[in-house]
């Protein structure tokens, strides 16, 4: 319990560090506004004078009032930490001099230093605040959408937005690049590069988790006999090949059919046969 405390807590100091980073020493000198209650606030810095963490702060407490009404107190107080350093980070990170002054530069450089802030602050169970809190609630009732395309959805509108506050349609365009490239980099960081993984479930309710799979999941599975070498026990393993979007809606299953179950995933670089490499590339 310790030492999971003890990662949360590095990996909420760590991601707050580099949220404010890549806010202050590389968006914000550059007009950059990829969405998001970050986006708004570099708007409003521009438009006011006032600090962007300040902003950051003041737009997050509705969203986290949100939070702590649908995701609880746990969420709540971890995300609240993590908002709070990271608007004092931004407003300490801006007394420094911009990182470059190449928008190009800053944008790619932005987007990829924001979403791995976000993965980090994600893989600790909370979030940085604003969109991010969007993106964890429609995750609870859609599991298969992936974050980083919620991500796009509910932040592109902002960033074409910042063409108009900054009086420049170069700047939406950065903004936007800066958010594509965030979000790619952001599923890297959650799930991982390739797009496959192959399950085994070694189960005694073999029927139920194979009609699941082939019924609401809609893809193929196969029936193993196995035999465990210590127990001599008869079980039967289910195993199938699975677009990575779908499978923690595959985990929720059959932690709630059967609990007493074992199940390895590996990852699947490719699938051939009956269609399905076809499948997969229509995704």
């Amino acid at each position: 319990m310790k030492n999971k405390l003890l990662k949360n807590a590095l990996l909420i100091i760590i991601g707050s560090a580099m949220y404010a980073f890549s806010v202050s020493l590389l968006l914000t000198p550059n007009k950059i506004a990829p969405g998001g209650v970050s986006g708004i606030a570099i708007m409003l810095g521009h438009l006011t004078g006032i600090g962007v963490g300040a902003f950051i702060f003041l737009l997050n407490i509705p969203l986290l009032i949100i939070g702590l009404i649908k995701l609880g107190k746990s969420f709540f107080w971890g995300t609240m930490i993590t908002i709070f350093l990271t608007s004092a980070l931004t407003d300490l990170f801006a007394k420094l001099p911009p990182l470059t002054n190449n928008v190009m530069l800053s944008a790619l450089g932005g987007g990829v230093s924001l979403a791995i802030a976000i993965g980090l602050i994600f893989k600790a169970g909370y979030t940085s605040g604003g969109t991010d809190i969007i993106v964890r609630l429609i995750k609870l009732r859609h599991k298969h959408l992936k974050t980083g395309i919620i991500f796009i959805a509910v932040d592109g509108i902002i960033s074409i937005a910042s063409g108009i506050v900054f009086r420049n349609p170069d700047n939406a365009l950065y903004a936007l690049l800066a958010l594509v490239v965030s979000s790619i980099v952001l599923d890297i960081v959650l799930y991982g590069s390739d797009e496959a993984r192959l399950v085994y479930i070694i189960t005694k309710k073999e029927k139920e988790i194979a009609d699941y799979i082939l019924k609401k999941l809609d893809i193929g599975c196969t029936l193993l006999d196995c035999q465990g070498a210590y127990s001599g026990e008869k079980r039967h393993t289910v195993m199938c090949a699975i677009k990575k979007r779908d499978l923690p809606q595959l985990q929720e299953y059959i932690l709630q059919t059967d609990r007493d179950s074992f199940m390895i995933v590996t990852s699947a670089n490719e699938i051939y046969g009956e269609g399905y490499k076809l499948r997969m590339n229509n995704y």
